[in-house]
C-alpha cells in the first residue's frame, strides 16, 4: 500500500474510533487512538524525532491516569495531575486566536415560535445552574456559554428542531480572544501540530451511551473545561477564555452539507465559554458581557412571513408587506376565487370584473 492509501486508510480508522462504539471503554478507545495516530505519524513524516514519541507516550499515560483517577472518585486529584501534565504543557494545547467581529450563533428552541428576550439568548443564569445539563465540556452546575460558527450547526446540535420556531441570535467579540483549539486531523495533517492533535481526538469520542447521566467519554472534556478556570483565575490576563471544537454531529452522521473541502469545515466548529464570575442582578457573567455583544432574536418563522421573497439588504428600506408571505396568500387567494368563478361567466373579461 503506498502512503496516500495508507494515510487516507488511517484518517478512516480514525474516524471509525470517534463514532459510537458501546462494544469498547474509554480505554479501549484511548489504546486505539494511540496505536492509529502513531501509526499515521510514521506514515506522515520520515525520520520522526525519539522524543516526539516519548512525549506522545507521557501524554495517554497521563490521560489513562486522569481517568482512572476520576474512576477511584478522585476527581480532583484527575484535574490536579491534567492540570500539571497536559494543560500546563504547552506542547500539548493548542490555540486559536478569535479575531474580533466573528459571527457565531446561537439557537434557542421555542414551540409556537414565540421571542425570548435578549438576555434569554445568554448563558443560563448562575440562579438557576441547575438547569445546566451534563454536556461534553460543561462542569456540572456550572453553566457556558455555547456558540456555533453556522446556525446549521446549532440546529445539528439541538437535535434538528423545527427550524422555522428556533430562536437565533448573533454573537460577536469585541476583542481577539484566545481560545483552545481542538481540531482533529480532517483534510491536511500539520506537522506543528504533531503532540496536540492527541487531545482534540480524547475530546471528540462520541458518547457511546447518550442516553444515559453518565457518560465516560465526556471525563476528560470536562477536567479540560476544570483546568480553563483554574489558569484562568491564577492568570485572568493571559488565560483562554473557552474551548473550539469540531461538532461531533460531522462524524456521527450524513451532514447536509459536504465535508470534502477544508474550507467547508468553519461551518462545524462550536465553542465553550464558561460564566465567569462576577456576575450582574441577573446573574450573568459581566465578563463575558464585556468580551460579546449580541443581538435580539429572531426566528425563520417571522422573517419568512415578513419577506419571503425579498432580498434581506432591501428589507430595512421598503414596506415589506407586499413581499410578505401574507401578501401572497391574499394575491393566491384572488387568483383562486377568480379560478373558482370563471365557469359563472361567458368570457374572461366578465371573470376579471369580478
Amino acid at each position: 500500500m503506498n502512503r496516500s492509501n495508507s494515510l487516507k486508510k488511517a484518517k478512516g480508522q480514525l474516524k471509525e474510533t470517534i463514532l459510537p462504539n458501546g462494544s469498547l471503554s474509554f480505554l479501549d478507545r484511548i489504546n486505539r487512538l494511540e496505536e492509529i495516530l502513531n501509526g499515521y505519524i510514521t506514515t506522515a513524516i520520515s525520520n520522526v524525532p525519539k522524543e516526539t514519541f516519548e512525549s506522545l507516550r507521557d501524554f495517554w499515560t497521563a490521560i489513562r491516569h486522569c481517568f482512572n483517577l476520576h474512576q477511584e472518585g478522585l476527581a480532583l486529584e484527575a484535574t490536579q495531575l491534567f492540570y500539571d501534565k497536559i494543560y500546563c504543557n504547552k506542547a500539548f494545547i493548542d490555540v486559536y486566536e478569535l479575531t474580533p467581529e466573528s459571527k457565531l450563533f446561537r439557537i434557542r428552541t421555542s414551540e409556537y415560535g414565540g421571542l425570548y428576550s435578549k438576555e434569554e439568548m445568554f448563558h443560563i443564569p448562575f440562579d438557576k445552574r441547575y438547569l445546566v445539563s451534563n454536556n461534553r465540556f460543561s462542569v456540572y452546575g456550572f453553566p457556558s456559554l455555547y456558540l456555533g460558527e453556522s446556525t446549521y450547526i446549532c440546529w445539528e446540535e439541538m437535535g434538528n428542531p423545527n427550524f422555522d420556531t428556533c430562536n437565533i441570535s448573533m454573537f460577536s467579540n469585541n476583542q481577539t480572544l484566545s481560545v483552545i483549539n481542538l481540531s482533529p486531523i480532517m483534510e491536511g495533517f500539520d506537522i506543528d501540530k504533531i503532540l496536540k492533535y492527541p487531545l482534540a481526538y480524547v475530546c471528540s469520542l462520541g458518547a457511546s451511551h447518550h442516553d444515559s447521566p453518565f457518560k465516560e467519554e465526556y471525563v476528560i472534556p470536562q477536567i479540560l473545561m476544570q483546568c480553563l478556570l483554574i489558569d484562568n483565575k491564577a492568570n485572568p490576563q493571559t488565560s483562554c477564555v473557552g474551548i473550539r471544537y469540531i461538532s461531533n454531529k460531522a462524524y456521527t452522521q450524513r451532514p447536509l452539507f459536504p465535508l470534502n473541502e477544508k474550507k467547508d469545515l468553519k461551518r462545524y466548529y462550536n465553542y465553550a465559554f464558561p460564566a465567569f464570575a462576577p456576575y450582574d442582578n441577573l446573574w450573568l457573567s459581566k465578563k463575558l458581557q464585556s468580551i460579546f455583544s449580541w443581538s435580539a432574536p429572531e426566528t425563520y418563522g417571522r422573517l419568512r412571513l415578513r419577506q419571503s421573497n425579498m432580498p434581506l439588504e432591501e428589507a430595512r428600506y421598503k414596506d415589506t408587506y407586499g413581499y410578505s408571505a401574507f401578501y401572497q396568500m391574499e394575491n393566491r387567494c384572488y387568483l383562486q376565487l377568480i379560478h373558482d368563478n370563471i365557469l359563472k361567466y361567458e368570457n374572461l373579461a366578465g371573470a376579471l370584473s369580478f
